[in-house]
């Protein structure tokens, strides 16, 4: 009896499960309105139309996240005046994984401060952690127009890995708009997109980033010389801080100057984002070294690990669920939509 390979196996699941994704949503008038109706611990789908629910996380940490979301609630209704205080209101409801109360806030946002470059760049990033990769390419675009009329680091200060590496508000549009691109196949806009990115980086450590994802990027695009000149170019002993290291120590996988096992433990269980999103970087790599080298099953069975760990709620986990897409050789459909007023869908 013959064992079907990894794409196979993934294939079937691809048969089964393509349904869940043009199910219609009910959508309800406000953020508050939609947490009592939706079901509590399903936030979105997948590329593949999976569930996406609450990643690995200590309770204490989910309950101070919601305690986040009253606070930020309170802040803004004592000053809707205040666009930073929506822009809080909208990232507190994020970061608890309703990435569509966020969206219903920043749409607040978009028409109450029109020329706030922040509210378009956030709601692009909530719709494509939402995996609505046609309308967020539209976003970074305005926001894109917005910041060519002022200052590109934003109303509210970066937070996290982001603020440590010194990531700006243009940099940060410009990135998820490549993202976005190439997370719907579009590697060639993907490509100009990571560039622009290199226009932003200031510092070792964004360089670190832009080259990991270019050579990602480069190296399906047709641009393979580009993408080896990137190694040869690339300099082991750049300056870069910790939360960087696992971008420049993937680079150097790459390059071939250290093994599999020497840049990471596929078998690590993270207890947190924050432990997973070293890990995923670098699981990332080994599954597009893989892809490379054509070792198709290996790279499937990486980026599958990556995916089940849950932890969807970061772009490297996107950037994995579309490879597994790549794979099965399925491309990425618009899922239905209902209009606030009319009830009618459309695509």
């Amino acid at each position: 009896m013959k064992f079907l390979s990894g794409i196979a196996i993934y294939l079937l699941l691809i048969v089964i499960t393509s349904g869940c994704k043009n199910e219609p949503k009910t959508v309800i008038t406000t953020p508050e309105e939609r947490a009592l109706t939706e079901t509590p611990d399903v936030f979105a789908v997948d590329l593949n139309g999976d569930k996406l629910t609450r990643w690995k996380e200590a309770d204490s940490v989910w309950a101070a996240r919601e305690k986040d979301v009253e606070i930020a609630r309170s802040a803004y209704l004592g000053k809707t005046e205040d666009p930073k205080t929506l822009l809080r209101y909208a990232k507190a409801y994020s970061m608890t994984g309703r990435v569509e109360n966020a969206i219903d806030l920043l749409n607040r946002g978009v028409q109450t401060f029109p020329d706030i470059a922040d509210f378009y760049t956030s709601r692009g990033e909530n719709l494509l952690l939402s995996r609505q990769l046609g309308d967020c390419v539209d976003n970074f675009w305005k926001a894109g127009q917005k910041m060519e009329k002022g200052a590109n680091k934003g109303l509210l200060p970066p937070t996290g890995d982001d603020s440590i590496a010194g990531v700006t508000l243009a940099y940060k549009n410009y990135f998820l708009m490549a993202m976005s691109f190439f997370c719907n196949n579009d590697l060639s806009s993907a490509d100009k997109f990571f560039e622009v990115c290199g226009d932003f980086s200031t510092n070792s450590d964004l360089w670190a980033r832009t080259y990991y994802w270019q050579y990602a990027c480069y190296s399906r695009s047709g641009r393979t010389e580009d993408a080896k000149a990137i190694l040869k170019n690339l300099s082991e002993n750049m300056q870069i801080l910790p939360v960087s290291k696992p971008y420049m120590e993937s680079l150097k996988y790459y390059k071939g100057s250290i093994s599999d096992g020497e840049l990471v433990d596929a078998s690590f269980e993270p207890k947190s984002l924050a432990e997973a999103e070293p890990w995923m970087i670098r699981m990332y790599a080994v599954g597009v070294k893989n892809l490379l080298n054509n070792n198709k099953d290996k790279a499937l069975n990486t980026f599958m690990t990556i995916k089940n760990k849950g932890f969807w709620y970061s772009m490297v986990n996107l950037a994995a669920e579309t490879e597994l897409m790549r794979l099965a050789g399925k491309k990425y459909e618009e899922p239905e939509k209902i209009e606030l007023n009319s009830k009618e869908k459309k695509k």
